[in-house]
């Protein structure tokens, strides 16, 4: 595990971090499922505001996080601007989970949002119910990504995990992933995370 701040950190993953706008981590998962073993880098994000979503891997790449997120940038910072900033209730996005590249799977977290809500409720409730949601789909991101060969997989595709996963998740049929390996998974990713995650929401005061 380790922070990351600039370009370099990425050791010349073609991925750069506006560290003014977010807070970032690399994390690299390496673990052992019943199906087999994990080695691969994750990337986890948090910052101010929707708009900022787009920036994570540099302003020069927001096309690409256009294509995977399916929604432009211009569309996301006009429903921003009409909204007048983020609600604990109303943000134009509250979280994501994606695959960047066949290679970069990442979480993005809307600090501003989470931080209202903190301010309305149990601070450590929210922090941990947030946080268990972005895990979950990390996990599952993870698994399709290790156990499925991308060249059965259009990772573009928005409907193209969920279904894999369903498929994995029958257990009955041989060589499917058990639930089990998602869950210990996920349970992993919310220890690994709890305190990097923590420390990140502390810029918003709660």
């Amino acid at each position: 595990m380790k922070h990351v701040t600039t370009f370099e950190d990425f050791l010349n993953e073609g991925l750069s971090i506006n560290k003014k706008d977010n807070q970032a981590l690399k994390l690299n998962v390496k673990t052992e499922l019943s199906y087999g073993k994990i080695n691969l880098p994750i990337y986890f994000f948090v910052s101010d505001s929707s708009p900022k979503l787009f920036d994570i891997f540099g302003k020069n790449n927001r096309k690409e996080i256009e294509k995977f997120q399916g929604v432009p940038y211009d569309e996301v910072v006009a429903d921003f601007d009409k909204l007048g900033g983020e609600e604990a209730n109303d943000a134009v996005i509250a979280t994501t989970v994606n695959v960047a590249s066949t290679d970069h799977i990442y979480a993005w977290i809307n600090g501003t949002r989470i931080a209202q809500k903190c301010k309305d409720g149990n601070r450590e409730v929210v922090l941990a119910q947030s946080l268990t949601d972005v895990c979950f789909q990390l996990a599952n991101h993870v698994i399709c990504k290790t156990f499925k060969s991308t060249k059965d997989l259009d990772w573009v595709k928005d409907d193209g995990l969920t279904k894999e996963w369903e498929d994995y998740t029958n257990t009955d049929k041989k060589g499917m992933v058990p639930l089990a390996d998602l869950e210990n998974l996920t349970a992993m990713l919310v220890e690994k995370l709890t305190p990097v995650y923590a420390d990140f929401m502390d810029k918003y005061g709660v």
